[in-house]
């Protein structure tokens, strides 16, 4: 089949670095024909030789200007009026490219206006539409009025009924597909995120060490977030509290914070005020070829969660992450998280929105190195469940039984 996929952001973004490109990928192993189309956060500085690129089969183009400009930390916004433009013209150019490719099916890369209304344009064809329903974008995402609430809300409503069927990465989502959107369970594929063959390889030992010993932390026990910095969709206030108790009961601890992300300025503010600042390293983002190595340094890593609609719609990369390269995970009790974990045992699952069981969970870890073994090696078993090759068999089964090709 010739496969095209529709995506809202750029290679830089979780959703198709890390869950459409190797989804992409292992469709062509399968002998499918796969295209990916996206937006870029600075489209007209983007060299014309790098609006088109080969990987791992995959063609991959980007098409138009993303919603914002830039990169997380250093993002710049648009009037209601540029923001309308701009949505216009990407929306027109993914419909474009993607009918120039003669698609037999559509996978909307989350439901939203530009690349939904992009792929309603596009499957008045022959092309089947499908949605891959990821994250509660609704809930998730800021706004500056509630009429671009109540817009993306309406695409998340209305789209994915009328695609032929529906992948989603949470059982949350699922749900609120089935019942609230009222999609039969024969057009819903339930498809969590995932891992590929290497990321679930550790880096080597000497490289791990010489890392830890740049950042100045061979000495210390090591906590890792690694990940986008907000308060709305990770919980980060959340894990600078716990941190702070934390620190009193074992004051060598070192809490590594990976990321960037509009709120990271308020959030060092936030951490200098709880009197921890001089305990945490921020660094910057980091290029996904290092995150294994960045992962592996640390003595265990943390999802800090609230019991909200937003944190039970994601699926985090960071637990998959820390599955493949066996470092235990401290997460809360929420969405999917214990079905991730294997019920508690390749992770420390806690009560969540809580800070103090959060840094008891986390002095838990800390304080027993056979533990941390036992959990690392149940970790790396549990990673082999999600791996792409195995979970992409289910999108198969979508297409098998929607007739699609």
């Amino acid at each position: 089949m010739n496969l095209v996929f529709l995506c809202t952001s750029s290679l830089d973004d979780p959703l198709p670095r890390g869950r459409c490109l190797p989804i992409a990928r292992e469709l062509v192993t399968m002998g499918h024909q796969v295209s990916v189309l996206l937006l870029h956060h600075s489209y007209a500085h983007l060299p014309p030789s790098r609006r088109w690129q080969n990987s791992g089969g995959v063609t991959i183009g980007y098409v138009g200007q993303m919603h914002v400009q830039g990169i997380p930390g250093q993002r710049h916004y648009f009037s209601p009026l540029q923001l309308l433009r701009v949505s216009v013209q990407s929306a027109l150019a993914l419909a474009i490219q993607a009918w120039r490719l003669h698609p037999d099916a559509l996978h909307v890369e989350k439901p939203q206006p530009v690349n939904g209304l992009a792929g309603l344009l596009v499957s008045r064809g022959k092309a089947a539409l499908y949605v891959d329903y990821d994250d509660y974008e609704a809930a998730i995402n800021r706004f500056d009025g509630a009429w671009q609430r109540w817009i993306v809300q309406g695409w998340e409503d209305h789209l994915p009924p009328l695609a032929r069927a529906v992948s989603t990465n949470t059982r949350f989502i699922y749900d609120r597909c089935r019942h609230h959107l009222r999609i039969p369970p024969e057009r819903l594929v339930y498809m969590p995120n995932g891992l590929t063959a290497w990321q679930c390889q550790r880096p080597p030992n000497d490289q791990v060490r010489a890392l830890r010993a740049a950042l100045g932390l061979t000495d210390y026990p090591t906590v890792i977030y690694l990940g986008h910095m907000s308060t709305l969709a990770h919980g980060v206030d959340l894990l600078l509290e716990a941190f702070a108790m934390l620190l009193r009961s074992l004051p060598s601890a070192r809490l590594l914070m990976v990321g960037d992300g509009d709120e990271r300025s308020m959030l060092q503010s936030h951490a200098n005020r709880l009197g921890i600042g001089s305990a945490i390293l921020w660094t910057a983002r980091v290029p996904p070829s290092a995150t294994r190595a960045y992962l592996s340094l640390a003595d265990c890593s943390v999802d800090p969660v609230y019991d909200t609609p937003v944190m039970r719609s994601r699926s985090p990369l960071k637990i998959f992450e820390s599955l493949g390269v066996g470092v235990p995970v401290v997460t809360g009790d929420v969405g999917d998280r214990r079905e991730m974990l294997a019920d508690g045992t390749a992770g420390l699952l806690v009560r969540p929105g809580c800070a103090r069981s959060l840094a008891d969970g986390l002095l838990h870890i800390l304080s027993d190195p056979s533990l941390q073994r036992d959990i690392s090696r149940r970790s790396q078993e549990q990673a082999v469940a999600y791996r792409w090759e195995h979970l992409v068999q289910r999108w198969i089964t979508m297409y098998e039984n929607q007739g699609s090709g």
